[in-house]
């Protein structure tokens, strides 16, 4: 199911953030619903076949640590509900 994987990704995000650019996306085929990190520049995202979700806008600031990240269930449950029906 694309939630696990795209929480999974989110997850990979979060433990080493400072291996990612600051423009780091999910890229999605919503074809097949495969998905993965998404970090370079050589692709116009307006006219690709694949969809991109920025990441930090899949996080929020944690509650309880000043300066941490985690993964947004509202804004997880949007992207998974995106290819509910494919």
């Amino acid at each position: 199911m694309i939630k696990e994987e795209v929480k999974a990704l989110l997850e990979e995000y979060l433990d080493a953030p400072e291996a990612w650019s600051d423009n780091v996306m999910i890229e999605v085929d919503p074809k097949t619903l495969d998905c993965r990190l998404y970090d370079e520049d050589d692709v116009d995202v307006e006219t690709s076949d694949k969809d991109y979700w920025e990441v930090m806008e899949l996080l929020q600031m944690a509650s309880d640590d000043t300066g941490a990240w985690e993964i947004d269930p509202e804004a997880l449950d949007e992207l998974a509900a995106s290819y509910q029906y494919q």
